[in-house]
């Protein structure tokens, strides 16, 4: 008995895993796409770039398992069914609760582990991610200067010809409008043949050299100020913002539900947080249900080749149904106060009736026909 259970704890471990690690991967790739601009416009290293997106990697697991459940519980007992294992195994005496008990073991770790990860690990790495990307957008780089192009920040313009090096560039152009100058409030333009990015004091400074400086007086007469070397203050491109407001899913359930319990003047945020709350307790329990899914209708059910693809449809539909189900109940808890409960309702008893049924052999027959009469 150890050895069949453990062979089918193996396929379903393999099928699971391998699909989860197949999308995780996947989905980490496309989500990493859309922050490619912080390194092309930030000249953020490879290194700063990957400890930035690895912190997508806890909620992207979490997000794929329920349905990794699914189509791997649906890909191990139909290769299974195939290869007439199944079939031996139930000729041999074997109940469905016993071919399934490993998949219920390996759903309920599972679970257990979503739970965690939602609780402890995912507020945490999101907020970890966040500040980290919130830093390198609002951090000054000298990529900011941007060759070729106007970089226009706060009333300063800058235009560079050439760059020559990361932190040299030639031909600069600067037009301040004097905002910043509480004495004059003119606007004035730089025009210098070269310049060197320095860091002084923790402040970013443009060194410029052999250059004119070109402003209005009194009688709006332009003035020409030439110089071999002049210090421009970087302090309009390096100003950071250091406050940020913090997303639902970045806080953990205690902050969670104490928000959604206090008055909150805007109901849809008031919403979110609760959604947000219930969801992280109720999604991992998906993986439980999806695998007593797959017994039901691939286990108790009587195997058959002829009706397997139909199955695999309607289990497939099945799931995204669910799913589709308890998050909309989710969504429209402050119209309909009931429909959390009911959420929580209705994922409890559709594990504990398929339970049931795995375990009474006098439900399987009267299961088997009605599936019978459904056509799967």
């Amino acid at each position: 008995m150890f050895i069949t259970s453990a062979y089918i704890l193996k396929r379903l471990y393999t099928s699971i895993g391998g699909l989860a690690a197949i999308l995780v991967v996947l989905l980490w790739l496309t989500q990493s796409l859309k922050f490619i601009e912080v390194i092309v416009h930030h000249n953020v290293s490879l290194h700063g770039y990957i400890s930035l997106i690895i912190f997508l990697l806890p909620d992207l697991f979490v997000k794929v398992a329920p349905v990794c459940t699914l189509i791997g519980g649906i890909l191990a007992f139909s290769k299974l069914t195939l290869d007439n294992e199944l079939q031996v195994m139930q000729a041999l005496g074997k109940s469905p609760w016993q071919i399934l008990k490993p998949g219920m073991i390996l759903s309920a770790s599972l679970t257990v582990g979503l739970i965690l990860l939602n609780i402890f690990v995912i507020p945490n790495s999101f907020r970890a991610f966040r500040h980290q990307e919130f830093q390198l957008r609002n951090q000054f780089s000298s990529s900011i200067v941007r060759e070729g192009a106007f970089n226009v920040v706060r009333g300063l313009t800058i235009f560079v010809e050439k760059r020559k090096t990361a932190r040299e560039f030639e031909g600069i152009f600067i037009y301040d409008i004097g905002e910043h100058n509480q004495k004059q409030k003119k606007p004035y333009i730089l025009l210098a043949k070269e310049g060197t990015l320095k860091k002084i004091d923790d402040q970013y400074v443009l060194v410029l050299y052999n250059g004119v400086r070109q402003e209005k007086d009194k009688n709006n007469t332009i003035q020409l100020f030439k110089f071999e070397e002049l210090v421009y203050n970087l302090n309009k491109f390096t100003t950071i913002v250091n406050s940020r407001s913090m997303k639902p899913y970045e806080k953990d359930l205690k902050e969670l539900f104490q928000a959604s319990n206090e008055k909150v003047e805007d109901p849809k945020l008031q919403n979110r947080l609760e959604a947000e709350g219930h969801q992280r307790i109720l999604l991992p329990f998906l993986c439980l249900l999806n695998i007593l899914l797959v017994a039901l209708v691939m286990v108790v059910n009587r195997p058959s080749r002829r009706m397997r693809r139909r199955r695999i449809v309607y289990l497939i539909l099945s799931g995204i149904l669910f799913q589709w189900l308890i998050l909309n109940l989710l969504q429209i808890q402050l119209k309909f106060k009931f429909a959390i409960p009911f959420a929580y309702i209705l994922v409890i008893s559709l594990i504990t009736t398929g339970i049931v049924i795995l375990r009474k052999g006098s439900t399987h027959h009267p299961l088997q026909r009605l599936l019978d009469r459904c056509g799967i």
